[in-house]
């Protein structure tokens, strides 16, 4: 595709492609690099009629749609279109540089932005151009990949704590004894069952009746392929479910409630019961660091779905007061 030779005033660069042969000499070796991959992008015609608009709109025609997360990435996807419509959105994809993507970063962060938000979208859109590159031959570099991306957050540390379960208990009527017959009250439920097992908000609410097998629930829709799992459940667990055996048994779901009303209750709930500074997805994390106490570390990796045990100390959040009054 390209050859660079030493000359005595610097590099010389050729290429030749698709019956096309070009040549220049630069300074130095990189400049050759560069110049010969714009000039490859160039050859390749597609590039120079497709714009960032036509590549994200296919990628979400074409590619989203074989994810699990789809729904969420088409929204982001518009949203970002409508956000660049004065920015990248209608700029030719062969035209768009490392200094463009920097721009556009830089955008994000000044419009305050959180480091791990801008990072979910700058994935979408660095898939995007590998995917164009490798499938459909539009491109042949990425303009991202020499670009530093945005710092991610700090990983959080926050637990929920009992008090605020019993305030949340409190403005959705749940209970061990309520009948579960409202939406928000399975919400509640939703918590103390996410609690005892670490699933995930999407896997309590895909959860079915075949799904669950004595002490023991599979988890066959999950966020990533190694949390498709057997998950071992508490008696407090089995109760649960029992009780909403009653009211959804010939429901398809278990809990019969969507991920969306899952959030916008939950949601209601924090406000009303004035709390803040937690998410749903923060009873994972309780979940596993109080599992922790009472499972070998490789049982409980396999149990929350996850290959890397160095994962673990994301979800892990026990201070070190209370590992001290064990010590003692």
């Amino acid at each position: 595709m390209a050859s660079i030779q030493k000359t005595k005033s610097g590099y010389r660069v050729q290429i030749y492609v698709k019956g096309a042969r070009s040549s220049k000499t630069f300074a130095t070796k990189r400049e050759c690099v560069e110049w010969a991959a714009g000039q490859i992008n160039n050859i390749k015609a597609p590039a120079e009629h497709k714009t960032f608009r036509d590549m994200m709109e296919k990628y979400r025609d074409e590619v989203s749609p074989r994810k699990r997360g789809q729904r969420w990435e088409e929204i982001r996807i518009n949203k970002l279109l409508n956000e660049e419509k004065d920015g990248m959105a209608d700029m030719l994809i062969g035209d768009i540089s490392k200094a463009d993507i920097a721009k556009w970063r830089d955008k994000k962060i000044a419009s305050g932005l959180s480091g791990s938000s801008i990072d979910r979208e700058w994935v979408i859109i660095s898939n995007a151009f590998n995917i164009a590159i490798k499938e459909w031959d539009w491109l042949t570099i990425n303009p991202m990949s020499s670009v530093k991306k945005p710092a991610k957050n700090p990983p959080r540390d926050r637990l929920i704590a009992d008090h605020e379960i019993v305030l949340l208990d409190q403005v959705t009527g749940y209970s061990k004894t309520s009948d579960l017959s409202t939406i928000t009250q399975r919400v509640g439920a939703c918590l103390h069952f996410a609690i005892e097992t670490a699933m995930r908000a999407q896997e309590i609410c895909n959860l079915r009746w075949e799904d669950l097998s004595g002490r023991v629930a599979k988890v066959t829709t999950s966020k990533t392929r190694s949390g498709i799992r057997q998950v071992p459940l508490s008696s407090y667990a089995r109760e649960i479910i029992e009780r909403l055996r009653v009211i959804n048994g010939e429901k398809e779901t278990v809990f019969d409630v969507k991920t969306s009303q899952l959030d916008a209750l939950f949601r209601k709930a924090k406000k009303n019961a004035m709390l803040e500074g937690f998410t749903f997805h923060d009873s994972r994390a309780t979940a596993i660091t109080r599992l922790a106490k009472k499972l070998d570390i490789l049982d409980l990796a396999k149990m929350i779905g996850h290959k890397d045990l160095s994962m673990l100390m994301v979800y892990y959040r026990e201070g070190a007061e209370e590992m001290a009054d064990r010590l003692d």
